[in-house]
C-alpha cells in the first residue's frame, strides 16, 4: 500500500506516523525483525548524475569537490522573503513555495532510489526507495550504537521476495504491487494539487486533520519543485492556519510551525510543520519528526 492509503487505515486522529515509518512494506516487516542485524556493506558509488538536498543546515562542505555531478543546497542558498518575527502562517507557506522553485529539477530515473536519512528522538534512520519500485531496497535503524536492517523487496511481475527478520527468504515470493518511491503523477500548480489532495485524502470529507497529515506526507518526501511549491501554496489556502514561532523539529532543530486549526496549544498530537526561519526550507514535525537528507542515488548504501 502506499503512505495516503496507510494513513487511511490508521484512520483521521491517530497520532502521525514518522517519515520512514510511512516507508513501504515498513509496518509489515518490522514484526518479523530480529533485535540485531549485521549492517550491509556499503555500495560503490557509479558515476551518473544525481540530485542532492541537504535540509536544515546539514554541512555540505567537500561534497560538491568530491562528486562533481551532485548539487547541493543548504538552508542558507535557499532564500526566503518574509522574516519570522513578521510571519503568518500563510506568508510562511508562501515564503516556503517561492524557496521550493529555487531548489534544482532533477527526474528520478527508474532504477535510481530515493535515499532519506531522518530522526524521531534518538532513533535514526535511513532509507532507500525504489524509485518504480521494483528493485529491492532497505531500511537502516540506529539507535544507541545498535544497528537493525529490513529489506524492502522490490515488485517484479507481480511477485515480490517473502521477507523474514529482515532478510530475503530464498526461492519464496509473494503477490505485489510496486511501490514507487517518486510520485511523477503530482500536479505542479495550486488549484490542481488542491484537487489532488481532496480527491486523495486519507480521512473524511472537510477533516482539516487529514488534510494536514497529507501535506505533510507529501513535504517529507522526494517532489519535483513545482510540486513542492504547489503544495505548500495550496496548504496556504486552508483556513484557520496559524504561526508558531520557537519550535523544534524531531532533531531538536528550531524553526517556525504551521499548525493547523484542529488544535489550540503545542502538544505530542498537535500537527505542526516545521520550516527554517530564514530560508523556509521545510525541517519536520514539531516534537515528532525530521528530515535531515533527501537525496536521488543510483545504489543502495549510497548516499552522495
Amino acid at each position: 500500500m502506499d503512505e495516503l492509503r496507510l494513513l487511511r487505515e490508521l484512520g483521521d486522529e491517530t497520532p502521525l506516523a514518522t517519515p520512514v515509518r510511512l516507508a513501504p512494506a515498513r509496518a509489515r516487516l518490522l514484526a518479523a525483525m530480529p533485535d540485531t542485524a549485521a549492517p550491509a556493506a556499503r555500495s560503490r558509488h557509479r558515476a551518473r548524475p544525481r540530485w542532492r538536498l541537504v535540509l536544515g543546515g546539514l554541512a555540505a562542505a567537500g561534497v560538491a569537490a568530491a562528486v562533481t555531478s551532485v548539487l547541493v543546497l543548504a538552508p542558507d542558498q535557499v532564500g526566503g522573503d518574509v522574516p519570522v518575527a513578521k510571519a503568518d502562517a500563510t506568508r510562511v507557506l508562501h515564503s516556503a513555495a517561492a524557496a521550493a522553485l529555487r531548489l534544482p529539477d532533477a527526474i528520478p530515473n527508474p532504477d535510481q532510489y530515493i535515499y532519506q536519512r531522518s530522526q524521531d528522538g534518538p532513533e535514526l534512520y535511513e532509507s532507500w526507495r525504489s524509485v518504480d519500485g521494483t528493485r529491492d531496497g532497505l531500511i537502516r535503524k540506529s539507535t544507541a550504537g545498535a544497528t537493525e536492517e529490513i529489506t524492502l523487496p522490490g515488485c517484479r511481475n507481480g511477485r515480490a521476495a517473502v521477507v523474514k527478520g529482515g532478510q530475503v527468504v530464498p526461492n519464496q515470493t509473494e503477490p505485489c504491487t510496486p511501490e514507487r518511491a517518486y510520485r511523477a503523477d503530482l500536479p505542479t500548480d495550486t488549484a490542481a494539487m488542491r484537487v489532488y489532495l481532496t480527491e486523495h485524502r486519507s480521512g473524511e470529507p472537510g477533516s482539516v486533520n487529514a488534510f494536514a497529515k497529507d501535506v505533510l506526507v507529501l513535504a517529507q518526501d522526494y517532489l519535483r519543485p513545482q510540486s513542492r511549491a504547489a503544495l505548500y501554496e495550496a496548504a496556504a489556502q486552508e483556513p484557520g492556519l496559524r504561526a508558531v514561532e520557537n519550535v523544534r523539529d524531531g532533531a531538536g532543530r528550531p524553526g517556525v510551525g504551521v499548525a493547523w486549526p484542529s488544535t489550540t496549544s503545542i502538544g505530542p498530537d498537535e500537527l505542526v510543520l516545521v520550516f527554517h526561519a530564514e530560508t523556509y526550507a521545510y525541517l519536520g514535525m514539531a516534537g515528532s519528526s525530521a528530515v535531515l537528507d533527501l537525496a536521488i542515488v543510483s545504489q543502495v548504501g549510497q548516499t552522495g
